[in-house]
């Protein structure tokens, strides 16, 4: 039986933001468990931007019912792409969607894309031990905010 289009809803009542000084992956924007987070990037304007980006990203993958899980492998693992091509091709138009919103706000704000871009590729990123190894993420370069 095929699950109702509602169960793809994200329950905004659920969901919680949080900023964090140390991640998952080796990138600024996470999202798992109902939570949206930014790594502390030590300004307020761009946590926000980075967390509208995941946001976003996050309602999008849902709706289409491509699960968080998916998406941890694609950007950790270079063969899932080719074994779920058509969930890939919807994540990039998502990302894509995500980043545009996300610049809109920054410009909004007043500052600069590429100054913004830049800060958020050149931080280093705390990595949070885990129980589990996970590797870096391995587009990090595509993940244009």
């Amino acid at each position: 039986m095929k699950k109702p289009k509602t169960a793809r809803l994200v329950d905004y009542s659920k969901i919680k933001f949080r900023v964090k000084k140390s991640m998952r992956y080796d990138d600024v924007g996470d999202y798992f468990d109902s939570t949206i987070i930014s790594y502390d990037m030590k300004n307020p304007i761009f946590n926000n931007g980075i967390m509208l980006h995941e946001f976003i990203e996050y309602t999008l993958i849902r709706s289409a019912g491509i699960p968080v899980s998916m998406i941890d492998a694609f950007d950790n693992n270079d063969t899932a792409q080719d074994r779920y091509p058509e969930q890939y091709k919807l994540y990039c138009k998502y990302h894509r969607m995500a980043n545009n919103i996300e610049r809109h706000f920054i410009e909004n704000m007043g500052i600069d894309w590429k100054e913004y871009q830049k800060a958020v590729y050149s931080v280093e990123v705390k990595l949070r031990p885990t129980k589990k190894k996970i590797s870096k993420k391995q587009n990090k370069s595509w993940k244009v905010r």
